[in-house]
C-alpha cells in the first residue's frame, strides 16, 4: 500500500521546499537526484483506466547508472490531499512490460484477457527531474520526499509538472497524521496547494484531452458492520473527495458549476463531521468549524451573484427585452461578481485554506470520537438514530410551515437540507428505491424552501444594488417587486410540497 501526500508549488518555490527548516530538521542523509522516464501502457480501448488501474514502466538514472522499474497502482482513494492506493512494484531488465509479474497480483484477470494482453502499448509519459531526500517525522515516521519537476506528455500534448511528493514509508497507524503535521509545519515557510491528482490520472485526461467536468457527491460505500468511527471516516473523506475534485476548476473560472459542488462538498463536511456526539470531539472540531465559516463568508457571495445572473434575472429581462434599465442593472451584477469571485480565487488559492485541509486530516486521521453506546453501534444503528432524531425535528419544525415566517422557514430549509445529507450518506445500507423517494420528497421540499430563500435575498440584493443612486430607481423597484411576486407564489406551493414529504415513508425502520 502507498500512502502519499501531494504538495503542489510554484516553480520558484520548489528550491525552498528542500531549503525549508521543516525539511532540514528531519533530513536523513543527503538529497539524491536522478531523471524518471515512466511510459504508461493501456489498450486502445483504455481497459486499464476503466478498471482505475495504472501500467507503467520507468527509468530511473542516477549517478550509479541506469535501472528499470515495472509498477501496477490501483484502487486509489484520497482525502485532504492524502493518497492511499495499492503499488505492486519490480525490477525489471528493461524496456517491455513482463506480464508474468502481473499474473500474481489480484488484478492478474485483467490481464490474463486477451484483449488487454495483446494490446497493451503506450499512451503517455512523464519525464521529471526528482530530489529524494529521506525525512524522520513524528512519532518514529520514516518517509521519503521527493521534489519533481518535469512534465507529462501525450501526443502532441503537454503539461508541467512542479509538485512534492511525501510518501510514507513506515510509521503505521500515526504516520498519516505524521504526514499531514510535517505538511502544516513546511506551509509556514512555503506556500502550496493540495494535490488529488496523480501523474497517472493526470496523464490520462491529457491523452483523452479531457477538462475536469463538475463532480457532484458520490454514494458512500459502507458495510452494515462499519462502526461510527469507520462511517465518519467513509463519509467524511468521500465530502472531502467532492471538494478536491472541484477546486481546480474553481481556480481556472470554468462553469460556475465547480464552485457551487465545492460548497456543497464542504456542507456536507460540516454535516459529516457533528455526527458523533462525543464532547471532546465537538471541542477539537470547533476551530475548524469556524475556518470553514470564514470560508462560506468568501464563497457564499460569488455563489449568490451566479444564482442571481443565471437563474433569477434571465426571465425578468426577458418579460421587459427592451428595458435598457435592465441590462444597465445586469452589467452592474456582472462588475460586482467578478469582484466577489477574485476574492473567493484569492482565500482558496491561499495558505490558509491548505491550512484547514490539513487540520480536517489531522483530525480525521486522529483518534477517532469516543464511541459512547449509544454510538458504537454498527453502520446501520448509527444511522437509524441520526436520521430518526434528523427526520423527528424535521417534521415538527414543519407542522406549521405554511403558516411561518421568514426565520422559521429558513431552520425548516437547513433541517431538510441537513437529513437529505444524512440520507444520502447512508443510502447504501438501505433499500434503494425507498431511500430514492424519501431524499426525492426532500430535494423537492429542499428546491421549494430554496425558491423562497432565492427570492428573498434576491430582494436584498437588489436593494444593495440601489444605494448610491448608479442604478435608476424606477428598475430597482421593477425588480424588487418581481421577485416579491416571486417569493409569495413560492410560498403559496409549499404546502403541497410539504405534504409529499410528510406522507414519504420512513426507509430506515
Amino acid at each position: 500500500m502507498e500512502t502519499e501526500l501531494k504538495l503542489l508549488v510554484a516553480r520558484d518555490d520548489l528550491e525552498r521546499v528542500l531549503g525549508a527548516q521543516a525539511v532540514k530538521r528531519r533530513a536523513q542523509g543527503r538529497a539524491q537526484s536522478s531523471e524518471l522516464t515512466g511510459v504508461y501502457y493501456d489498450t486502445p480501448e483504455l481497459d486499464l483506466y476503466g478498471e482505475r488501474l495504472a501500467l507503467r514502466l520507468r527509468r530511473v538514472c542516477a549517478n550509479s547508472g541506469e535501472r528499470w522499474f515495472q509498477a501496477l497502482k490501483g484502487g486509489a482513494a484520497s482525502a485532504a490531499g492524502l493518497t492511499e492506493r495499492e503499488e505492486y512494484e519490480w525490477p525489471v531488465r528493461g524496456r517491455s512490460v513482463d506480464l508474468t509479474l502481473l499474473d500474481a497480483t489480484p488484478y492478474g484477470p485483467v490481464f490474463a484477457k486477451r484483449s488487454v494482453r495483446e494490446a497493451l502499448r503506450p499512451v503517455f509519459t512523464t519525464r521529471v527531474k526528482r530530489t529524494l531526500l529521506r525525512l524522520e517525522l513524528d512519532q518514529g515516521a520514516q518517509a521519503e520526499l521527493c521534489a519533481d519537476l518535469g512534465e507529462i506528455r501525450a501526443a502532441d500534448r503537454r503539461s508541467r509538472v512542479c509538485e512534492v511528493e511525501i510518501e510514507l514509508k513506515s510509521g503505521g497507524y500515526d504516520g498519516p497524521m505524521a504526514l499531514f503535521a510535517f505538511a502544516a509545519e513546511l506551509l509556514h515557510e512555503v506556500p502550496f496547494r493540495l494535490g488529488a491528482l496523480s501523474k497517472a490520472e493526470r496523464g490520462y485526461a491529457l491523452y483523452r484531452n479531457a477538462l475536469p467536468q463538475p463532480r457532484k457527491a458520490l454514494p458512500v460505500a459502507l458495510r452494515p458492520d462499519m462502526s461510527s468511527a469507520e462511517v465518519l471516516q467513509a463519509v467524511s473523506r468521500a465530502c472531502l473527495a467532492q471538494i478536491h475534485a472541484n477546486e481546480e476548476g474553481f481556480l481556472a473560472g470554468r462553469d460556475p458549476e465547480f464552485l457551487h459542488q465545492l460548497r456543497v462538498g464542504f456542507r456536507r463536511l460540516r454535516v459529516a463531521l457533528v455526527m458523533p456526539e462525543d464532547p471532546e470531539w465537538r471541542s477539537a472540531l470547533e476551530p475548524l468549524r469556524e475556518e470553514m465559516r470564514w470560508l462560506f463568508s468568501v464563497l457564499g457571495p460569488v455563489r449568490n451573484w451566479d444564482v442571481f445572473i443565471t437563474e433569477m434575472l434571465p426571465p425578468l429581462v426577458r418579460h421587459f427585452p427592451a428595458d435598457d434599465g435592465l441590462a444597465r442593472l445586469r452589467e452592474r451584477c456582472m462588475r460586482l461578481r467578478r469582484r466577489h469571485v477574485a476574492l473567493a480565487r484569492a482565500a482558496v488559492g491561499s495558505p490558509r485554506y491548505p491550512a484547514l485541509l490539513l487540520s480536517l486530516g489531522m483530525l480525521l486521521y486522529g483518534r477517532p470520537p469516543a464511541q459512547a453506546p449509544a454510538t458504537a453501534a454498527p453502520a446501520r444503528a448509527f444511522a437509524h438514530a441520526l436520521i430518526e432524531r434528523r427526520d423527528r425535528t424535521l417534521r415538527k419544525r414543519g407542522e406549521a410551515l405554511s403558516a411561518a415566517g421568514a426565520e422559521e422557514r429558513h431552520r425548516v430549509r437547513i433541517g431538510a437540507k441537513k437529513l437529505r445529507y444524512c440520507a444520502e450518506f447512508f443510502a447504501t445500507l438501505f433499500p434503494q428505491k425507498k431511500v430514492r423517494r424519501y431524499v426525492e420528497a426532500l430535494a423537492e421540499l429542499q428546491d421549494a424552501l430554496g425558491l423562497i430563500n432565492d427570492a428573498a435575498v434576491g430582494v436584498a440584493m437588489v436593494a444593495e444594488l440601489g444605494k448610491g443612486g448608479r442604478i435608476d430607481p424606477r428598475v430597482i423597484g421593477i425588480a424588487q417587486g418581481w421577485f416579491a411576486a416571486g417569493e409569495a407564489r413560492a410560498i403559496a406551493r409549499l404546502s403541497r410540497v410539504w405534504e409529499g414529504f410528510d406522507q414519504c415513508r420512513r426507509f430506515w425502520d
